[in-house]
């Protein structure tokens, strides 16, 4: 042999040897799991009777020439659907470099024995366990040509990426076990691929992960998405056993996999688990999946009972499709107000013209706590500004401006309502208004959710500190101390930060009682004939009923503003003492009055349609009828607007409250304890022009008003 065919011989037996061991340490990796898809596989899937291993996926002649290392399986020419979302900044396309290696067997369109070369020829290796025409089987693994619900690949991430989305990785740093991998230039890695995650030749990890998923060190989603606030979050670093009744792994340990999945079932939006029925998005079922009865595997406040039991609850299964990017000019129903960037006057075309309520419209998962379930969350405050943060727990201090929880219901309940809520009656028989603007503290009356109240009277005092109520004229509340759930009905006073218990959540989540109240409140006119303070459960949770319906002030007790008890030279009242008693005990049978009779809109009478007030004799606005009429903002109005069955009289065009500032008399110019009325019992008073109702007045033994 010559010297030349000897030094060749040795070279070739060099790289063989190496080859050898290169392949045992892969075999060696590879032969244990689902990719070992020869005779000896472990998996379902396999030959019958082949028994190479790499084979399936790597040949050394006649590979395919469009993609390394050495493919030996053809490309699909399917059309894909790629992920897409409207919080997504990165460009994703269709599938390319090894991302389309891993779709010619997991997209279902090629028979996973069908191979470009084996042993000098392209054939069909023979398998057990597949589908159809030997394509991947039905499950988790079969992700189809639909991309949509897994998580997105073939997409370019860069610093312009990194920038736009403010919550990711710097990508020059990703260079260890999770790297880029190169995309539409095979000599640059710069993107996202299936083998940015997968490693196909090892199980060190389920799943074929390259890092583990669960707990919070070298965590494998937090290696790309670093998410503010998630360091100390409730679903960071919770200490409860999920699922239920196992002892090894707590909420922490799952860490984002508690919740979200790569490869989600179709419809899930965000990659979320369990989020879709029927292909269609459900959020809340994800939430679900620990907001549950603790019979059922729960650990956290049953939140699921709220929403698919209680009659009145806000409509998580019904308008789906949350949006989490705020916009400034929003298109008709998309209840966000803010921005999704300075200055841009349309929102991102991926966002669908529909409202929607979920979950996470109020509660940022990644920075919920326990201490702030509103944490991370941006609201509208009473000025129409941006709230970066809103803090929900605990109380608003008393005696100072508030932003606490009520900038999240604004975002809603605010300028958008017409559009979001609509502007239809709603069951209760109110109709919607714009919380902003009512909340206002330069409003006449309003309930002190923005500030304190501007009814600073001792009256008022008395009725709100009396027994464990605890409150004073000082006091800043939340919404949630009216709206919320039915298990505080019983309360008094301010509703807990905290629930009870897991089965009595706080929050406006559901409730037995409209408009999602904690408490009764009855709405309806005619009301009740018989007195029972059950029938306005809701206001005397703060307010002390007792004051209210004690006969007679005089120094027996009663404290109340709508009083009658002064008569002298400025005000000859009829000394019929306590109005409230009047109207609540002595003639409920014939007025049939309930406190929505004179306080409608318990939340301010700023946008009140049916009351008119003449202040000094003269009228505070132009009545038209339909139009709100706003008291002056000079004269508290102790939250007086009249119910819209109760009619004008005297040729008014609405029931009017009058008032003097100077002799501090006040008036009602209405037609309420008529039969023609429609409101319900006999005619019991005369009135102006004979209409059956009553000019009636009252002279209160202080003149409390300013």
């Amino acid at each position: 042999m010559s010297r030349s065919r000897t030094q060749i011989w040795i070279f070739l037996s060099f790289v063989l040897l190496v080859s050898g061991r290169a392949l045992a340490q892969v075999g060696g990796g590879i032969l244990g799991t689902k990719h070992n898809l020869s005779v000896s596989g472990p998996g379902p899937v396999k030959a019958g009777s082949e028994t190479e291993v790499c084979v399936f996926c790597h040949t050394p002649h006649n590979a395919n020439p469009v993609s390394p290392p050495l493919w030996n399986r053809e490309f699909s020419s399917a059309n894909y659907v790629p992920y897409d979302s409207p919080s997504l900044q990165a460009a994703v396309g269709q599938p390319n470099g090894y991302s389309k290696l891993c779709l010619s067997c997991h997209d279902g369109t090629i028979a996973i024995g069908a191979v470009r070369n084996i042993r000098g020829q392209s054939a069909t290796v023979q398998m057990s366990g597949t589908g159809p025409g030997g394509v991947m089987p039905s499950g988790t693994t079969l992700l189809g040509t639909n991309l949509l619900n897994d998580h997105p690949v073939s997409m370019i991430f860069d610093q312009t990426v990194k920038a736009a989305d403010g919550e990711l990785a710097d990508p020059t740093t990703l260079n260890g076990r999770i790297r880029l991998y190169p995309g539409t230039n095979p000599s640059v890695h710069d993107s996202v691929q299936c083998t940015t995650c997968h490693d196909p030749h090892s199980i060190e990890f389920a799943k074929f992960l390259r890092k583990n998923p669960k707990g919070q060190a070298d965590n494998l989603c937090l290696t790309c998405h670093q998410k503010p606030g998630w360091l100390g979050s409730t679903h960071e670093s919770d200490t409860f056993f999920w699922p239920k009744n196992q002892t090894t792994e707590q909420v922490r340990d799952h860490s984002c996999f508690a919740c979200h999945t790569p490869h989600t079932t179709q419809g899930a939006e965000r990659l979320l688990r369990n989020a879709a029925i029927s292909g269609q998005s459900a959020i809340e079922e994800t939430c679900y999946l620990c907001h549950k009865a603790s019979t059922a595997g729960g650990i956290a406040p049953n939140i699921e009972n709220e929403f698919k039991n209680k009659t009145w609850k806000h409509p998580v299964a019904t308008y789906a499709g949350h949006k989490p990017m705020f916009i400034t000019t929003p298109p008709a129903g998309l209840p966000e107000r803010v921005l999704l960037s300075p200055g841009v006057a349309a929102p991102d075309p991926r966002f669908t013209d529909t409202k929607h309520v979920e979950c996470p419209d109020c509660h940022n998962p990644h920075r919920v706590k326990k201490t702030n379930r509103t944490e991370g969350m941006r609201g509208i405050d009473l000025s129409g500004n941006i709230v970066e943060n809103v803090i929900n727990d605990p109380a608003p201090a008393d005696g100072v401006a508030s932003t606490r929880q009520y900038p999240i219901c604004l975002r809603c309940h605010g300028d958008t309502y017409s559009t979001v809520i609509g502007t239809a009656t709603l069951p209760s028989g109110a109709a919607p208004s714009n919380k902003r603007t009512e909340f206002q503290t330069s409003n006449s009356a309003f309930h002190p959710v923005g500030g304190p109240g501007r009814n600073t009277s001792a009256n008022l005092n008395a009725q709100l500190s009396a027994g464990t109520i605890g409150l004073s004229t000082n006091a800043v509340i939340k919404c949630t101390d009216c709206h919320n759930s039915n298990a505080y009905e019983n309360t008094l006073g301010r509703v807990p930060s905290y629930g009870t218990g897991p089965d009595s959540p706080v929050g406006p989540h559901g409730s037995t009682y409209g408009s999602i109240r904690r408490a009764n409140y009855s709405n309806a006119l005619p009301g009740p004939s018989v007195w029972s303070s059950s029938n306005f459960n809701l206001c005397f949770r703060c307010h002390d009923a007792g004051k209210l319906v004690t006969s007679s002030s005089f120094g027996g007790g009663a404290q109340t503003n709508f009083d009658d008890e002064r008569r002298d030279s400025s005000c000859d009242g009829q000394r019929k003492g306590n109005l409230h008693y009047i109207h609540l005990i002595d003639r409920i049978d014939k007025a049939r009055a309930i406190c929505k009779s004179c306080h409608y809109n318990v939340h301010s009478n700023q946008e009140q349609t049916n009351t008119q007030y003449r202040i000094n004799g003269v009228l505070s606005c132009n009545v038209s009828s339909g139009v709100p009429c706003a008291p002056p903002s000079g004269t508290p109005t102790r939250l007086v607007n009249f119910h819209p069955n109760i009619r004008p009289i005297g040729g008014r065009s609405r029931p009017e409250w009058w008032f003097d500032t100077t002799t501090k008399k006040r008036q009602c110019f209405l037609e309420c304890h008529s039969s023609s009325g429609g409101v319900g019992g006999g005619a019991i008073m005369a009135g102006e022009s004979g209409s059956g109702g009553k000019k009636a007045f009252y002279c209160p033994p202080s003149g409390d008003l300013p």
